[in-house]
């Protein structure tokens, strides 16, 4: 994707002579711009339609978040085409993850939630947590034609949504995709957090589970347990209380999420037929086996 500068320059009343991509997604294309006085912006292309309701929150709670020392970029316009306050830091892979910046990161992701259990508003995001799972089942007979391995999965997709332990979701504003590369980091310390696109109201469990999985088992490579731990005891320092049963639920529901969003994503390519191959839920599998308990300690 090519940008036009002199729109953009129009757009957002600044002076901008050059441009580099630096990711490439599913959800948005983001570009660090420079003006004439050498000053640095992020700008984020949506490349999925989001609501009114959607881009009112983000700034709103952005804003919030700000306001509670939690590292973000400021918003300076938001929309479609979204300019950011640039913020210096590294994205990283997992792989490159050390048990110092698990720790970190799990401590950064509980103040998240004590700022966030503040936040109120009436545009709150449309998402909701559950939305995967239920696009799942929208599409279950499609599963379970192209999968072997389809109806089970549609068949745990229905006992995670009848669970008494989601009924209890919390009226916490949660990430909901806080993996390592929504963060940037200098040295060992987070210097902002990225992406709300997926941000919607649930139990911060979940986003503890998320991250604790995707910090600590990069896709195609091999299970950290060290990372794992320090991310969980990061959390713990700030949020001494954790029930690790309904740790262990979130860890399966958020793997079968990210799944159901793959496999409907892919539902209709010709490679994507015969067993389910998903990375997240092959951590599925490995982490139904596993004493999460004894991971953790």
């Amino acid at each position: 994707m090519s940008l036009n500068l002199d729109l953009l320059s129009q757009k957002f009343n600044k002076n901008l002579v050059s441009y580099k991509k630096i990711y490439d997604g599913f959800d948005n294309d983001i570009f660090v711009l420079l003006d004439d006085m050498e000053n640095k912006y992020i700008f984020r292309k949506a490349l999925r339609d989001k609501s009114t309701q959607d881009i009112i929150f983000e700034k709103q709670f952005s804003d919030h978040l700000l306001r509670n020392n939690i590292p973000v970029r400021k918003i300076i316009c938001i929309g479609s085409e979204t300019l950011l306050e640039f913020c210096e830091g590294t994205t990283l892979t997992p792989i490159k993850i050390t048990p110092c910046m698990a720790f970190n990161g799990g401590k950064m992701l509980a103040l998240f939630h004590k700022a966030s259990k503040n936040f109120s508003s009436p545009d709150l995001p449309s998402r909701k947590v559950d939305s995967e799972l239920l696009r799942a089942l929208s599409m279950q007979e499609k599963i379970k034609k192209k999968h072997t391995d389809g109806a089970n999965f549609i068949k745990l997709v229905g006992e995670l949504l009848q669970s008494e332990t989601l009924k209890k979701t919390d009226t916490h504003i949660i990430h909901n995709d806080f993996r390592v590369q929504n963060v940037l980091f200098q040295q060992d310390n987070i210097s902002a957090i990225l992406d709300f696109d997926w941000s919607c109201i649930g139990n911060p469990l979940k986003d503890l589970a998320h991250a604790m999985v995707e910090w600590s088992f990069p896709d195609g490579g091999n299970f950290n347990c060290e990372i794992f731990k320090s991310f969980f005891q990061g959390y713990k320092s700030i949020v001494p209380d954790i029930n690790i049963e309904e740790l262990k639920y979130w860890i399966t529901f958020s793997c079968i999420s990210d799944t159901a969003t793959y496999l409907c994503d892919t539902i209709d390519e010709t490679w994507n037929n015969g067993r389910i191959v998903s990375w997240m839920y092959g951590k599925y599998l490995f982490f139904d086996s596993q004493d999460i308990a004894k991971l953790t300690e």
